[in-house]
This record gives structure tokens, sequence and C-alpha cells, in this order.
């Protein structure tokens, strides 16, 4: 009888295993309030397009999140209104001028390719360099939020008025 209930619940676990990799991502997807509609893959695109211009380093300038979801998160809470506009009509926008019938990808372009295409769109006047200068703002924000930066660099101290103790008069 026990031997029936170990092969049944063997058999159990090793189906469960099997099917596990096929239910769960390991990416979790953000649904943000104020632009439901941008998913997991235009949320990809932002976080490349975010790194092409201000390169992340986790290393000697470490963040509690990571850039996307700073970005995301900042816009979200406390963007504007046309912010909100700017990031839905800007990636859209992007995306048509990279590839208008959406053949190439971001992401198979070479890291030149895609700093030129910045590049070339940084000049221009249009909806795409709005979506850019947003993007250039909230990642240069996030850069200049990182501890090392704000302590290393700006001399900041988090704690206001440094005590002495006996100092002479």
């Amino acid at each position: 009888m026990k031997r029936r209930t170990a092969i049944r619940n063997f058999g159990v676990i090793a189906g469960g295993v099997l099917v596990l990799p096929y239910a769960c991502t390991f990416s979790a997807e953000m649904v943000y309030k104020n632009f439901p509609l941008v998913k997991l893959k235009e949320q990809e695109l932002i976080g490349k397009i975010c790194n092409c211009i201000l390169a992340e380093d986790p290393i000697n300038f470490p963040t509690p999140e990571s850039r996307i979801q700073f970005v995301l998160t900042m816009i979200n809470d406390c963007g504007s209104q046309n912010e909100i506009s700017i990031l839905i009509g800007g990636l859209e926008a992007f995306e048509s001028a990279l590839s208008p019938t959406h053949e190439t990808d971001f992401n198979t372009l070479t890291k030149e390719e895609q700093s030129e295409f910045i590049g070339i769109h940084f000049k221009e006047k249009t909806l795409v360099t709005d979506f850019l200068n947003l993007m250039k703002k909230y990642s240069l924000l996030h850069f200049e939020s990182s501890e090392n930066y704000l302590t290393q660099y700006l001399n900041f101290e988090f704690m206001p008025g440094r005590y002495f103790g006996r100092v002479t008069i």
C-alpha cells in the first residue's frame, strides 16, 4: 500500500517538475496604472533605450532598483499627463521609425547601430526626440540618485549637521 502511494507521489512530483518551466516565467511583468498597455516586451525595449543613452553600472554605482524600474515608476507616479502621453506615443513612434513594417527589432541591431540610430533621432524635432529626452531625463536622475554618486562626487551627507564633539574655540 505504501509502495503505491510512494510511486503515485513520485509521478506527481516528476510531472510538476516537468511542467514548472512552462508554467512559470522568471521575469516578472510590472503593470503600471497610468499606462497598462506597456507590456513586458515594450518595457524591455525602454530598458535597452535607457541603457543605450546612459549605460548602467551596478558595480560602481549600485541602486536599489534597476534603471527600467526606476524610469517607469517615476513616470507612472510623478510624471504629468504630458509625459505619460509622450511615453506611449513616443514608444510607438520609435518602433515605427526603426522599422515601419516592424520587421527589424532594436535588439537585433549592434551597439554601434543602436547608438547611431538614437543619435540621429536626438538631432531631429519629432515625437521620438521628446521620448528620448524623457528617457534621458529619468536615466540621469536614476544615476544621480545612486549612493556612490552622491557621496563620492557630490560629498552629500545623508544626515545633516555633522557633530564634531569637543572643538577648541
